[in-house]
């Protein structure tokens, strides 16, 4: 049974974790980083186990002696586990003033010890998930959902005696919810990571033997006569072994690979391996689909369940958990469950599981909504493909694709250095108009092997990203050429109409089936063989011509009436113009002189080269910037100026600013570009990880992007910060979840006023200071995320300990190419 956090437990929990973030307050007017905030739970440890009593009276300056000295001299049972995980935090502990230091000990002295004792593992908990929370992308490299280790550990279903080993373990996120006394073994290499786990298996005092170490569970793997009842592990995604792996274990490509050969060596005659996983295992080629194989045909696959993205607070892919066992309780078959009806959203980028539910479903070994029990044959013929979605599919009333299209495979290129190859990006999204506009192609060179000649009038599909983007191509004499992710088919226009296909092409049940056999995270593609599988309604050729009529008088309705809206807007605003004109010529000469000194002294500093290097470093040393990026700063500052005013006559009118598909990879570069130059605080940047950040994009206009951020720093610079320190600071990261970018930024400075909130914020000329500022950046913020189909995006106030001041932007991912 596991152990809960009981409702009689909660108040005395939340009133001392509220006492606790006093202690934030004194953290962030001292240069430590936010990263280093984990010294709480050091210091909140050894102040429960008394480790601090001559600290409370002694001097500022003598105050860090005591505690080094305290420690030192100790005879506690658990000294020489303090002496060992001190070293992770000394040089956060160094980096606190005397006075700081002072202070959170005082802190920790105003809470009750016997309430701390009694309730200190909920506690210890409650602080680490709230900093995990707070820290984003970097405090969820090492820890999971309590829900997640919960429902692991339970579908575990471990006896008192049995023997557990946690490779890769984080902060033992399963090593404290075995309470039954079973005995741990976890590795983690991290040294800070490590600390923090051990503090945590000390703050849960759980009965039977645990064993938490820092190594490598990669070369350090327990010896091949140890053996386990559970292997559990939660390991690096996507880690690939590099060549100090590789001489040890040649035969692994990935830690996952790894993970999960070695670990069923590991396994006991009735051994269960548990792996919380990337979904890419289960249907990718090579090596892995041997392995897959492997483990089908020997019948170790007892669970996969597939879980959607979000539950990780460092990564938005979706994730599966692999149950493997040697004594599977129904021998034969393999439990597919499709969890998303048990995560709960609790926002734009927090989600949770519902793992009581979920795990009442599991325990009842049958069928229903969310379970199906497949057997090993079933799963023989799809060439052990183990993607979850496909083994749900739906019974689909209709006509095959195979039976209306032909499959028009192209002649390979030969001799041709050049023409119109099409890509995704070229293809039409539309139901009405959907025909190639090859004309506005361009002609490229042809440098890859794949590409296809067609030479014939045929129907376009996208295999790659969420949408088929059907478009059909009408063969006039001159062929177009076709990349491996752009397929070509016949129509049979005997008892198909294309309007009416395309038209149906677009519709949720087509796309019902889609999801269920795209495979793939990042990009997602579907099979042709799969494509042709789908199912479409097909009613008389009459009663498809008579529907695409009526789609078309409809839709020459609602144009003809924005036509009639955008000649009055045009009326409006061309007695405007003139004197903005004007305006625009009398700026435009000293703009141009501006960026051209900036020109000449970035040439003339660039070759002086080792001239100037001491002018630069002292210039480094006093700015925080080099010379020439300080110049190349000015520079982009008065580009993006001259694009403002080049669309001003009228203001800020965001539809000037037409929205265009931006790679991911630009969005980067954009935020990377920022910088802290003339703000009272430093950014920290964290940009997007991962590949083909080219591949995918989001609908936006990157000027108005850049104004957006500009307009939440200056408002955190002006109304968050009453001077400029070293401790203040402004995230700004970048994450993706669901087929979403999240954009946050929040800061540390002090809170917005009471009562202040995001309608207020965004009232144009409200303004939380008004000696401060007009009030309309706020206004020009909501203005353009809404303009970027993001009307419902979020300012969170005081809900962080850390950063009180959080904008949240939330934008849908598109397909570039």
């Amino acid at each position: 049974m596991m152990r809960e956090l009981k409702l009689d437990n909660i108040i005395p929990v939340e009133a001392i974790t509220s006492r606790l973030w006093s202690v934030f307050d004194v953290l962030r007017s001292e240069p430590v980083s936010s990263e280093d905030y984990h010294l709480i739970l050091f210091l909140l440890t050894i102040y429960k186990d008394g480790y601090l009593h001559d600290a409370i009276n002694a001097t500022p300056n003598d105050v860090r002696y005591s505690i080094e000295d305290s420690i030192r001299k100790s005879n506690a049972e658990n000294h020489h586990q303090i002496i060992e995980i001190s070293g992770a935090f000394d040089h956060s502990l160094k980096r606190l003033s005397n006075r700081a230091l002072q202070e959170i000990i005082h802190v920790l002295f105003s809470i009750n010890i016997d309430e701390l004792k009694l309730h200190f593992s909920d506690i210890f908990d409650n602080v680490l998930y709230r900093l995990a929370k707070s820290q984003g992308r970097h405090g969820g490299e090492f820890i999971q959902p309590i829900e997640l280790s919960r429902l692991v550990c339970n579908l575990a279903d471990l006896e008192s005696n049995s023997t557990v080993f946690n490779p890769f373990a984080g902060v033992a996120s399963f090593g404290v919810f075995l309470d039954e006394g079973q005995n741990y073994f976890g590795q983690e290499i991290n040294y800070t990571t490590w600390a923090i786990g051990a503090l945590r298996i000390l703050a849960y005092e759980r009965p039977g033997e645990s064993r938490y170490v820092k190594d490598d569970s990669i070369l350090h793997w327990p010896d091949d006569n140890q053996k386990f009842d559970l292997v559990v592990s939660n390991p690096p995604y996507g880690l690939r072994l590099g060549n100090n792996y590789r001489e040890v274990y040649p035969e692994y490509r990935t830690a996952e690979q790894l993970l999960i050969e070695k670990g069923i060596s590991s396994l006991s005659h009735k051994g269960k391996l548990i792996a919380i996983l990337p979904n890419g295992f289960l249907f990718r080629g090579g090596s892995e689909q041997r392995l897959r194989e492997h483990l089908v045909e020997s019948d170790l696959v007892d669970s996969i369940i597939a879980l959607p993205g979000g539950l990780l607070l460092n990564t938005g892919m979706p994730l599966v958990i692999l149950v493997l066992n040697k004594a599977k309780r129904m021998p034969g078959v393999v439990k597919f469950i499709d969890a998303k009806n048990y995560v709960e959203s609790k926002g734009s980028r927090e989600k949770r599981l519902n793992d009581y539910a979920l795990l009442s479903v599991l325990s009842k070994d049958q069928e229903s909504d969310s379970v199906r029990i497949v057997s090993i044959n079933q799963i023989r013929e799809l060439e052990y493909n183990l993607s979850v979605p496909r083994y749900f599919q739906k019974n689909f009333e209709g006509v095959k694709l195979l039976d209306i299209l032909e499959y028009v495979r192209g002649s390979r290129i030969a001799n041709v250095e050049s023409g119109k190859l099409i890509r995704i990006r070229d293809l039409k999204d539309d139901k009405l108009d959907y025909f190639l506009d090859e004309k506005s192609v361009e002609e490229s060179e042809l440098r890859r092997p794949d590409i296809r000649v067609i030479e014939d009038s045929v129907l376009l599909l996208a295999i790659r990203w969420r949408t088929l983007k059907p478009t059909f191509f009408k063969y006039t004499g001159t062929p177009i050429l076709l990349p491996n992710d752009i397929i070509a088919f016949k129509v049979n226009d005997s008892v198909v109409n294309i309007g009416y296909l395309v038209n149906e092409l677009h519709a949720d049940y087509i796309q019902e089936q889609l999801e269920s056999y795209r495979i793939g995270d990042t990009i997602p593609f579907i099979r042709r063989d799969d494509l042709l599988d789908i199912k479409i309604k097909l009613p008389s050729l009459n009663e498809q011509i008579a529907k695409v009529q009526g789609i078309e008088e409809l839709s020459n309705k609602i144009k003809s009436l924005q036509q009639e809206r955008n000649a009055l807007a045009h009326g409006r605003s061309n007695s405007r113009f003139n004197e903005f004109a004007s305006l625009k010529h009398t700026l435009g000469r000293p703009r141009q002189n501006i960026l051209d000194w900036s020109d000449n002294l970035i040439h003339f500093l660039g070759d002086k080269g080792k001239e100037i290097d001491k002018l630069n470093k002292s210039f480094a040393e006093f700015y925080d910037i080099d010379m020439l990026s300080a110049l190349n700063e000015i520079k982009r500052d008065i580009n993006f100026m001259s694009e403002i005013l080049e669309k001003g006559e009228n203001g800020l009118v965001v539809n000037d600013y037409p929205l265009k598909l931006v790679p991911l990879s630009d969005i980067n570069a954009l935020v990377n570009e920022i910088t802290h130059n003339g703000f009272k605080f430093k950014i920290k940047k964290l940009p997007l990880k991962g590949e083909k950040l080219k591949e995918r994009g989001i609908e936006c206009n990157p000027t108005l992007l850049r104004t957006l951020i500009d307009n939440v720093l200056t408002n955190a610079s002006k109304h968050g910060y009453a001077k400029k320190d070293i401790s203040n600071e402004v995230v700004i990261e970048l994450t993706v979840v669901d087929e979403q970018l999240i954009l946050e930024i929040k800061n540390n400075g002090k809170p917005f006023p009471k009562n202040f909130d995001k309608e207020k914020f965004i009232s144009k000329y409200s303004t939380a200071n008004p000696d401060a500022g007009s009030g309309l950046g706020g206004y020009d913020v909501n203005r353009i995320a809404e303009y970027f189909n993001n009307p419902t995006w979020e300012l969170m106030l005081n809900e962080d300990p850390i950063y009180p001041v959080k904008f949240k932007f939330q934008f849908s991912l598109k397909f570039v190419k």
